[in-house]
C-alpha cells in the first residue's frame, strides 16, 4: 500500500480519520495505523501534525467551496443564504473533523492555504451579492453568517440544545434573522 500513497491520498485519508475520531485525536502514529504504515512512513508525505492539519484545512476549504457553489448556484437573496447556511450545517455534520480544521485561519505565508480560504470566502460573498453589500459591510456579513452558523453547529454537535424544540425549525428562524438583518444593511 505504501507504494501507492502520495501526499493527497494521505491527507484525504487523514480527513476521513479526523471525521471519525475528531481532529484533535489525529496523530502521526494514528494516521500511520490508518494507512497501514509505520509513523516514519507518514513523514514522507507530511512534515508534522501542524503541516497535516494545514493540509486538512486546505482540503476542507476546497471541498466546502465546491459544495457551497453547487448549492447556491443560480440563487440570490434569501434562497442563496438558505443554501449556504444549510449546506454549511450539513457539511459540518458529515465532516466534523474537516470542519474543525477549517476553524483555524491559514498561515498568511502559505499562498495555497490563503487561496483556498479566499475561494471559500468568495463563494459565500457571491451568495450574499443580492444584499448589495460591499467593503467592510460585506466582510462583516460574511463573518456574521459564518459565526452564526458555526455557533449553531457547535452547540448542536456538542449537545447544547436540550429544550424540546425542533432544531430545523430553530435553524430556519436563525436564517430568517440573518436575512432580515442583511436586508436592512443595504
Amino acid at each position: 500500500m505504501a507504494e501507492r500513497l502520495n501526499r493527497d491520498e494521505v491527507v484525504r485519508r487523514a480527513g476521513g480519520l479526523a471525521d471519525r475520531i475528531g481532529l484533535s485525536e489525529v496523530t502521526i502514529t494514528r494516521l500511520g495505523r490508518e494507512l497501514g504504515i509505520a509513523p516514519q512512513g507518514v513523514y514522507r508525505h507530511v512534515e508534522d501534525v501542524r503541516d497535516l492539519r494545514g493540509a486538512l484545512a486546505r482540503l476542507a476549504a476546497g471541498e466546502l467551496s465546491v459544495e457551497l457553489s453547487r448549492a447556491s448556484s443560480g440563487l440570490s437573496g434569501r434562497p442563496a443564504l438558505v443554501a449556504v447556511c444549510t449546506t454549511l450545517r450539513s457539511w459540518a455534520a458529515r465532516h466534523p473533523g474537516r470542519y474543525a480544521a477549517l476553524q483555524v485561519a491559514p498561515d498568511p505565508e502559505d499562498p495555497v492555504a490563503s487561496a483556498a480560504t479566499e475561494e471559500l470566502v468568495s463563494v459565500i460573498a457571491s451568495a450574499l451579492c443580492a444584499y448589495s453589500l460591499t467593503g467592510d459591510d460585506l466582510v462583516d456579513a460574511i463573518r456574521m453568517v459564518r459565526s452564526t452558523v458555526h455557533g449553531f453547529v457547535d452547540l448542536e454537535t456538542h449537545g447544547g440544545f436540550r429544550l424540546a424544540r425542533d432544531l430545523d425549525t430553530t435553524f430556519e428562524r436563525v436564517i430568517d434573522s440573518l436575512d432580515l438583518v442583511l436586508g436592512e444593511w443595504s
